[in-house]
Protein backbone atom coordinates (compact mmCIF):
# COMPACT_ATOMS: atom_id res chain seq x y z
CA UNK A 1 0.00 0.00 0.00
CA UNK A 2 0.98 3.50 -0.65
CA UNK A 3 1.52 6.05 2.36
CA UNK A 4 0.45 9.66 1.43
CA UNK A 5 2.25 12.08 3.31
CA UNK A 6 0.54 14.81 2.47
CA UNK A 7 -3.18 15.95 0.76
CA UNK A 8 -2.53 18.67 -1.01
CA UNK A 9 0.41 19.32 -4.11
CA UNK A 10 0.37 23.24 -3.96
CA UNK A 11 0.88 22.62 -8.36
CA UNK A 12 -2.58 24.15 -9.08
CA UNK A 13 -4.94 22.91 -11.16
CA UNK A 14 -3.85 21.99 -14.43
CA UNK A 15 -6.14 19.38 -15.22
CA UNK A 16 -4.39 16.33 -13.65
CA UNK A 17 -4.58 14.38 -10.29
CA UNK A 18 -1.24 12.60 -9.13
CA UNK A 19 -1.44 9.22 -8.14
CA UNK A 20 0.23 7.72 -4.97
CA UNK A 21 3.36 6.29 -6.95
CA UNK A 22 3.89 10.05 -8.37
CA UNK A 23 2.71 9.49 -11.83
CA UNK A 24 0.16 12.58 -12.88
CA UNK A 25 -3.02 11.82 -14.85
CA UNK A 26 -6.14 13.39 -16.42
CA UNK A 27 -8.77 13.84 -14.24
CA UNK A 28 -11.32 12.09 -17.06
CA UNK A 29 -8.69 9.14 -16.80
CA UNK A 30 -10.53 5.90 -16.88
CA UNK A 31 -7.93 4.98 -14.06
CA UNK A 32 -9.22 8.00 -11.97
CA UNK A 33 -12.72 7.49 -12.41
CA UNK A 34 -12.51 4.10 -11.37
CA UNK A 35 -10.59 5.00 -8.10
CA UNK A 36 -13.76 7.63 -7.23
CA UNK A 37 -16.20 4.41 -8.40
CA UNK A 38 -14.42 2.20 -6.06
CA UNK A 39 -14.08 4.71 -3.56
CA UNK A 40 -17.92 5.31 -2.93
CA UNK A 41 -18.66 2.10 -3.33
CA UNK A 42 -16.75 1.19 -0.02
CA UNK A 43 -18.17 4.72 1.36
CA UNK A 44 -21.80 2.72 0.78
CA UNK A 45 -20.76 -0.91 2.05
CA UNK A 46 -19.11 1.35 5.33
CA UNK A 47 -22.66 3.16 6.03
CA UNK A 48 -24.52 -0.13 5.51
CA UNK A 49 -22.38 -2.12 8.02
CA UNK A 50 -22.82 1.20 10.64
CA UNK A 51 -27.02 0.98 9.80
CA UNK A 52 -27.02 -3.08 10.03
Amino acid sequence: MVKLNKIYTRTGDDGTTGLGTGERRLKSDLRVDAYGTVDEANACIGMARIHT
